[in-house]
């Protein structure tokens, strides 16, 4: 080799390394974050597994509710509108805003009691409310009608 030759290796070489050692340090980055991003995801899938709401029926019969319904005289209630009644669903949150109306405490003293549900009436349907969340546990369909 010539001394000019052993100059430019001289001079190139450790620029060389740097883009070297600049790649490995930039995949050996793109290595962590996608291994953060993967545990994150998998945490955020635990968290909605922990948050789905413990399923909980109603505990009587629609015929049954009627006849309650009757003795406290709450039929003939005005049913919602069908857009906004279709988001009346179970496992879905209580539409804000939506109107209820109050019920006699007798009343709802008879209905089945659910630790951490409440009963609330809206329109022509009793529904079954979780009192944390405001999820729909379930919808007794035109009781009230």
């Amino acid at each position: 080799m010539n001394a000019r030759t052993t100059l430019w290796v001289a001079l190139i070489a450790p620029l060389l390394t740097q883009q070297v050692n600049a790649a490995d340090a930039d995949k050996d980055h793109q290595h962590k974050a996608k291994a953060a991003e993967k545990q994150l995801k998998q945490q955020s899938k635990q968290k909605i597994v922990e948050l789905k709401p413990v399923t909980v029926s109603a505990g009587i019969s629609l015929t049954d509710a009627r006849s309650v319904a009757e003795r406290y005289q709450m039929t003939g209630q005005t049913a919602l509108p069908s857009g906004i009644r279709k988001n009346l669903a179970k496992g879905k949150p209580l539409p804000p805003g939506i109107a209820k109306k109050s019920a006699p405490a007798a009343m709802l003293a008879e209905l089945p009691q659910h630790q951490g549900y409440e009963w609330q009436v809206v329109g022509t349907d009793l529904i079954l409310v979780s009192i944390a969340t405001a999820v729909i546990a379930d919808v007794l369909v035109d009781v009230l009608h």
